[in-house]
């Protein structure tokens, strides 16, 4: 797998994201602008795959 994988732009403010590490040494991805984020993991890939995860929805979907 690609180590240098592009984080994308927060899905509520558009801000830019980055890779943080706690103290105990897990990982998740935030938000600079808002501060939404992810869970910790013990993997860095698991953060990153988690924040890039999006789910599709038409523009045309609204609810009637």
């Amino acid at each position: 797998m690609n180590s240098k994988i592009k984080l994308k732009p927060c899905p509520f403010c558009g801000g830019e994201a980055y890779l943080g590490e706690s103290w105990e040494n897990t990982k998740s991805v935030q938000c600079s602008i808002c501060g939404c984020g992810t869970r910790h993991f013990l993997n860095k890939l698991d953060a990153i795959e988690t924040w890039n995860k999006r789910i599709n929805v038409p523009e045309n979907s609204s609810k009637k």
